[in-house]
């Protein structure tokens, strides 16, 4: 009679064992999240030559360290952003979708964010000439434009109710806790009550807005002051910038000032009304010596252009976009500048050619 060996036995159960598990391995996880196409980076949005094509947006992979062109336009071969004299001049991420919104007649467009796949717009109109969008819950969002703030319902995309005591061009907004704030050429900061819409509190001769630090404080800039404000009091507190900021509203666009994720610092570009200037400054909060010298500087013969500042969270940078000084064929001459967001050292320049006019970067970090 046949002996039954049980190391043999135990070698081969334990062979079996194992080529399951490496079976088993080598299939696909379901519940692994997959990174999207465009999320790895960040969107460059550009106001496109007037009277010459639309606006475009770019999109700079972190992996890669290259630009991607026109990726409106590779994702939605069927779409368009026209009318040619309209310019893209704002977008914003809000809950998985990127909305562009367009000066002169332009539409408001709804882009997956993860693809850039077109879900939705408001069509373009004669008459239209929006300016920044803020959204606020699944349903509702704001749209301003040159005769006040609107809402607009996403789900249908449509903006029919004006916000009172909104009147003329308005251009950025920004909530924070239970205030809305909106920045009015004529009136300044004018703030909201973010439940009901109904007007709080104004305050005069605001140039730029707005920014929130970590610590919660909301800033703008009048005249020669950079002002913070208490989201939750409304008391403010200011510091002498040391150079009188400019206005955005001649041919609108985005304030020129960010502020950080990682301490309570604002950097503010001294910059003419849509291009020009070179430096950048930073106010750490509490520490007026800081404004004493520009934080940065832009390389010879390079100016900003638009909003032309950007804080990456991820690489812990500030970016910036510029053109070449002097106007005609100098525009089409563009960079990304990459600094440190602590130091001020230019770590990495990105350069680019054509007419595109940057408006704004869009972060998803």
């Amino acid at each position: 009679m046949k002996q039954f060996n049980f190391k043999n036995y135990f070698l081969i159960a334990l062979l079996a064992l194992s080529f399951a598990s490496c079976k088993k391995d080598s299939s696909p996880i379901e519940d692994v999240k997959q990174a999207g196409k465009y999320e790895n980076g960040f969107f460059i949005v550009n106001e496109g030559w007037y009277g010459h094509g639309t606006g475009e947006v770019k999109f700079y992979d972190y992996n890669s360290g290259k630009l991607a062109d026109s990726i409106y336009k590779k994702e939605n071969p069927a779409g368009n952003l026209n009318p040619a004299t309209s310019t893209l001049q704002y977008a914003a991420l809000f809950n998985g979708k990127i909305y562009l919104v367009s000066k002169v007649g332009g539409p408001v467009v709804v882009l997956d964010a993860k693809t850039f796949k077109e879900t939705g717009r408001m069509a373009a109109k004669a008459g239209n000439d929006w300016r920044a969008f803020l959204g606020l819950d699944a349903r509702t969002a704001l749209l301003s434009s040159n005769n006040g703030v609107y809402v607009l319902d996403l789900k249908t995309m449509t903006a029919n109710i004006k916000l009172a005591a909104s009147a003329g061009q308005v251009g950025d907004m920004f909530r924070a806790g239970q205030y809305i704030y909106t920045h009015s050429a004529t009136d300044g900061a004018v703030i909201y009550n973010a439940d009901d819409f109904s007007l709080v509190k104004k305050i005069k001769n605001v140039r730029m807005g707005f920014a929130q630090t970590p610590n919660g404080r909301i800033w703008y800039t009048n005249d020669k002051f950079l002002y913070s404000t208490n989201p939750v009091d409304l008391s403010t507190d200011s510091v002498a910038l040391g150079f009188t900021s400019n206005s955005i509203w001649g041919a609108w666009h985005s304030s020129s000032l960010v502020a950080s994720t990682k301490e309570n610092a604002v950097y503010v570009l001294k910059t003419g009304s849509f291009a020009g200037g070179t430096d950048v400054y930073k106010y750490i909060a509490g520490n007026p010596g800081s404004l004493d010298k520009p934080f940065a500087s832009l390389p010879a013969r390079q100016i900003f252009y638009g909003k032309g500042i950007g804080f990456d969270a991820k690489l812990g940078q500030v970016v910036i976009t510029s053109v070449q000084d002097g106007f005609g064929q100098n525009f089409a001459i563009n960079h990304l500048y990459f600094y440190d967001a602590i130091s001020g050292e230019l770590k990495k320049t990105v350069d680019y050619d054509g007419f595109h006019f940057p408006a704004l970067l869009v972060f998803s970090n």
